[in-house]
């Protein structure tokens, strides 16, 4: 039974397999195995995964299912599909750029490191001609006009929010259900999987999920999430030693 391996290509070669591609359902795989006139049909696997197409989404930036990602980091091209809701990447599966350059980039001494992947990675949506940087598709806004210091435009900004997101639970309720669910989990978890967590127990809406903060490329929710986090760690309630990327409660220690 055949199976499938990790070659390294260039940027060039990457570039004339897309370039090769009769559909955007055509998998490079199959693109080399017909310009190689390897006749036979490659082999078909079953999976126990549900195929139900969902898109990705983040930042205010909606990926759909089928749309190719490929990033290149110290000399090398890593290239993925979304594929229902997921960063599929050489691969392994996750669910955030970021996580996904980190978990496939290798310094020159050969060690994973912590990246931005809204900086490296480029996409390729089905609907797409062209590859994109993903940070060019992030929305933006426009700065605040009259905004004498930042003082001021923190004060404006902070009673902005307020009072365009009063519908978003507030910052105790918020702290209280990030605390519970933490302890609740048998593993350290993403912020990733506590911001959807607790979107998910809030019951908040698409809109909510991705609403994006005035004057910031940030979305109001994850900020507000990493607001709790920030009074948990300042009330000595996070473990500080977990890897950087986790998150978890500090185990209590018997008396």
């Amino acid at each position: 039974m055949s199976d499938f391996r990790a070659i390294e290509i260039d940027f060039d070669v990457h570039r004339r397999i897309e370039l090769e591609r009769r559909s955007f359902s055509e998998t490079p795989n199959a693109v080399l195995r017909r310009l190689l006139n390897i006749e036979s049909e490659p082999p078909v696997y079953s999976s126990k995964i549900t195929i139900d197409n969902r898109s990705w989404s983040g930042k205010g930036v909606v990926l759909p299912h089928d749309t190719n990602v490929m990033m290149e980091y110290n000399g090398r091209i890593h290239t993925g599909t979304i594929r229902n809701g997921a960063w599929i990447v050489e691969g392994e599966e996750f669910n955030s750029p970021s996580a996904a350059a980190g978990g496939v980039a290798l310094t020159k001494d050969g060690h994973r490191t912590n990246l931005d992947g809204w900086i490296y990675w480029r996409v390729k949506r089905p609907s797409d001609v062209n590859w994109l940087k993903l940070s060019d598709l992030r929305q933006k806004r426009k700065p605040l006009p009259h905004l004498q210091n930042h003082q001021e435009k923190d004060i404006e900004i902070s009673s902005h929010y307020e009072s365009t997101s009063p519908d978003l639970p507030t910052e105790n309720s918020v702290i209280a259900e990030l605390e519970s669910y933490l302890e609740s989990q048998s593993r350290p978890v993403t912020p990733s999987e506590a911001y959807r967590a607790l979107a998910d127990k809030f019951g908040l809406s698409v809109e909510q999920r991705n609403r994006i903060m005035l004057n910031s490329e940030e979305l109001h929710w994850e900020n507000r999430v990493r607001q709790a986090r920030r009074k948990l760690v300042n009330a000595g309630k996070f473990d500080l030693d977990l890897p950087r990327g986790l998150w978890g409660i500090a185990k209590k220690i018997p008396k």
